[in-house]
């Protein structure tokens, strides 16, 4: 489990440290403070291993696709996402971005973005990732085809069964992802987990199957009880699509750990508390590591109400961050410290 971590040069993050992480985290704060950039450091850190970790994290901030070129004329374009996640956006020698666990987990990694020799036309940049965790150190290079040509992503990937560290961001889960996801636990107990989670909103379910439409929504079908023919699920709304893909990828990182940014996003606010509460008992029972970030007081409100109803409230942190004079800071609640920020509304967000 992770308990502290050290981020350098990475997007807003000049030098920070941030400690006293449990199994359960949550990240406040308002906008631009660094919620997601720190969701996405722990994320890149504890994925080493997978080289299309990076791209994920570029994806999720840009529309690359019909953007980025093959054949590399346009080599500004490719170098622009990478440059945001250098503080000062100005990625050059020497200047690193470096991210580090000295506690439970003692681990770093370090970016340097450097000039490469492009097998296409003789130029190019890439990135050169470096690992090292106490007497094991690996050192890989790749271009920037190999961050956003396809082949070169699927090359590199893990194999997906040996995934347990999943990124939920705001954007639907596509098709593709949903479909791996639900093949891991298919005719399994997790897929029981699955269904329990969906109950949360709809009390009549029965079974789930999924088919092969064209969009993520119309995959999925629900069997509702008194209802003959099956209901697709994208036509029962955001927040019950959003549900299922929090629930999928949260019975699929056992022994691993879940990164959920704005997990409130597409749920009303009296669901909350049902949601938190079995993303906790499914993290224990699973044992696995939970990051999520929020906007919402009634998310975090009903975080401290379903933590209040377990026997260890200590599985649970708050972690609020604030940029003052172009730094951040983080002020920490947990335990007794969270209900009395919770009782006297103190601002956690």
């Amino acid at each position: 489990m992770l308990r502290d971590i050290t981020i350098e040069n990475y997007r807003l993050f000049e030098k920070f440290y941030l400690e006293g992480m449990t199994q359960i985290n949550l990240l406040v704060g308002t906008n631009n403070s660094g919620k997601s950039s720190l969701l996405e450091a722990i994320y890149l850190l504890l994925n080493h291993e997978d080289r299309s970790a990076l791209s994920n994290i570029i994806d999720n901030r840009f529309v690359l696709k019909s953007r980025l070129r093959r054949d590399r004329e346009d080599e500004a374009s490719n170098i622009l996402p990478v440059s945001t996640l250098f503080r000062g956006y100005k990625p050059q020698k020497d200047y690193h971005i470096i991210l580090s666990s000295q506690k439970d987990q003692q681990m770093s990694l370090k970016f340097n973005f450097i000039e490469s020799k492009s097998k296409r036309n003789g130029r190019g940049v890439g990135v050169n990732l470096q690992f090292t965790s106490g007497e094991r150190k690996s050192d890989n290079f790749f271009d920037l085809d190999e961050l956003f040509v396809p082949w070169y992503r699927e090359k590199y990937q893990v194999e997906k069964s040996k995934v347990n560290k999943h990124l939920v961001t705001t954007d639907r889960l596509d098709q593709q992802m949903v479909t791996s996801l639900w093949e891991q636990i298919i005719l399994t107990p997790k897929e029981d987990m699955v269904l329990e989670v969906l109950r949360t909103l709809e009390p009549n379910l029965e079974r789930i199957a999924l088919v092969n439409q064209t969009t993520p929504g119309m995959s999925v079908l629900l069997k509702i009880k008194d209802n003959e023919a099956p209901i697709p699920l994208g036509s029962m709304g955001d927040g019950m699509y959003r549900i299922f893909a929090l629930a999928l990828s949260l019975v699929n990182c056992e022994n691993g750990t879940l990164f959920i940014d704005e997990i409130d996003t597409g749920l009303h606010y009296k669901a909350l508390t049902e949601m938190w509460r079995l993303v906790i008992e499914t993290s224990k029972k699973l044992n696995m590591q939970v990051f999520a970030t929020t906007h919402s007081w009634d998310c975090l409100v009903s975080f401290h109400k379903a933590l209040t109803g377990t026997s260890a409230t200590e599985l649970g942190s708050v972690f609020r961050l604030e940029r003052k004079d172009d730094q951040i800071k983080y002020v920490s609640y947990t335990g007794d410290k969270l209900a009395v920020a919770i009782e006297h509304d103190i601002e956690v967000r």
